[in-house]
């Protein structure tokens, strides 16, 4: 796992646009592309987690409010 992981990254250290001359020709695309995808793959990890922590954050004001129609609800039944 760990060697695994470190190729990883590697690759994708790789495929930064600063090692642009040092790419063999054949590795560039795929290297690029890789190191692109990673990039948006953890920009939209990065959205998401902002709204996941937004909704939590809301989560509790809305409990209280949930549990009173609840009630009412029960106590018309």
């Amino acid at each position: 796992m760990g060697r695994t992981f470190l190729l990883a990254a590697l690759l994708y250290g790789y495929g930064d646009p600063g090692f642009d001359g040092h790419r063999p020709a054949e590795l560039d695309r795929p290297l690029r592309n890789l190191h692109r995808t990673v990039d948006a793959a953890a920009s939209q990890a990065q959205r998401t987690l902002v709204a996941v922590d937004n909704k939590v954050r809301v989560l509790p004001t809305l409990v209280p409010t949930l549990a009173a129609k609840l009630r009412l609800l029960s106590d018309a039944l």
